[in-house]
């Protein structure tokens, strides 16, 4: 059975339609990226599967179920917050929210120390979990949220923008781990992104929302230029380079004029089991994909 499908969904919010006709199944143990531009409904598709957000138009079943709060098999990662880079918070305490969450925090003292153990033991973090969040290296405050989003074993594992604000390096480690994570637990995982380069050796398939528009294929079968042409209504030129890199030339409008943090307009209120709001990252004005090739 598919952890998750979509038939003719569509997004409204504010009475404005995000997004429609968006049909697509996710398969467990799978690694689905969802790319696109600034504003175009990523974040909302995350509130959608938790059930934070009403799909408009169709149907969603998350595990058989209709998408509901609170659903402990869905686990959720949210995207980085400056706060943690101040704050005092040990990673394990970090992590152990994740168990108090839904559970008001009380009369499971001896259950939550064991399923955080745990949880720090599967991200490889327990070594600097008693150490304040502002004490850890941006790499290292991915892997304690990581680690946040796994304490009840979901069965769909979100991400929203895991890579985002890291260097080279600590983008290869969080990568390796979203790999390892998938490959221990059999959990589907999905991964906003605002580039594909990083996650391209481990993703089976791409969600690309563009102009209210959504297709869902694996990485040939959506990036190339006759689907892109088609989601941004004007021609997409892909250049692939010897190496297997594919430069996605066209969308400078589209994408210009990114900064660090700038807010997905097609979402408002809270998010997800922590009401944390979230904000896309912008595109680099010319948006690179590399294919498995480059990771060979």
């Amino acid at each position: 059975m598919s952890v998750l499908t979509m038939t003719n969904g569509a997004a409204v919010l504010g009475g404005r339609r995000i997004w429609g006709e968006a049909t697509f199944a996710i398969e467990p143990g799978t690694i689905t990226a969802v790319l696109g531009p600034n504003g175009a409904g990523k974040s909302t598709l995350l509130n959608i599967i938790l059930g934070l957000v009403p799909l408009a138009e169709g149907t969603m079943h998350v595990l058989g179920e209709v998408p509901h709060r609170g659903n402990l098999h869905v686990g959720y990662m949210a995207q980085t917050r400056q706060a943690d880079a101040v704050s005092t918070m040990t990673g394990r305490d970090f992590v152990g929210l994740g168990f108090d969450g839904p559970r008001f925090g009380w009369g499971h003292d001896r259950t939550k120390k064991e399923v955080v153990r745990q949880a720090l033991a599967l991200t490889g973090t327990t070594s600097f979990a008693d150490q304040p969040l502002h004490s850890l290296s941006g790499g290292q405050r991915q892997r304690i949220a990581l680690a946040h989003s796994t304490v009840f074993s979901p069965e769909l594992l979100l991400l929203d923008e895991p890579l985002a604000a890291l260097d080279l390096a600590a983008q290869v480690e969080i990568v390796d781990l979203i790999r390892s994570l998938r490959d221990s637990t059999g959990a589907a995982v999905v991964v906003v992104a605002h580039d594909l380069n990083p996650l391209s050796g481990i993703v089976d398939q791409v969600l690309w929302i563009a102009r209210q528009h959504v297709r869902c294929g694996s990485v040939d079968e959506v990036v190339n230029e006759k689907v892109l042409s088609e989601l941004y209504g004007q021609p997409i030129e892909i250049i692939v380079t010897p190496r297997g890199r594919r430069v996605i030339v066209g969308l400078e409008e589209e994408l210009a004029h990114p900064h660090p943090h700038g807010h997905d307009h097609s979402h408002d209120g809270q998010h997800a089991h922590d009401s944390e709001v979230t904000h896309d990252h912008e595109h680099d004005h010319t948006h690179h994909v590399t294919t498995n090739e480059e990771h060979s």
